[in-house]
């Protein structure tokens, strides 16, 4: 059972222990795509934040907003906060998702 609540809730656990995690992910995604873009000489248009590395990097960033916001607004023991959300449930397989993809976008070919 400790390896499911591992798996269910460990962005929200990293996120108890680091509480600025979120926004280091971001900054990492958000950082190699761009690395990635100015050495590829693509110019910088809405479509940039549309690749996979820089959207899961702000989605990261939203999620570590909202962390931040429902520890605030709920107060309660850690282990007992973290075991009742439901969102969690929904959000981290979401962002496993996103972040698989925008790691795989990250080292394959880019396409010209």
């Amino acid at each position: 059972m400790e390896l499911l609540s591992w798996i269910f809730f460990a962005p929200s656990r990293l996120l108890t222990v680091w509480p600025y995690a979120g926004f280091a992910i971001a900054a990492i995604l958000i950082g190699a795509q761009l690395i990635r873009s100015v050495n590829a000489h693509h110019a910088f248009s809405r479509q940039w934040f549309r690749q996979a590395p820089v959207f899961t990097g702000l989605v990261w960033c939203i999620f570590n907003l909202y962390e931040m916001q429902m520890k605030a607004v709920m107060p309660l023991a850690e282990a007992a906060f973290t075991m009742a959300r439901l969102d969690l449930i929904v959000l981290t397989p979401l962002l496993y998702v996103l972040t698989a993809f925008a790691v795989y976008s990250l080292f394959t070919p880019s396409k010209q």
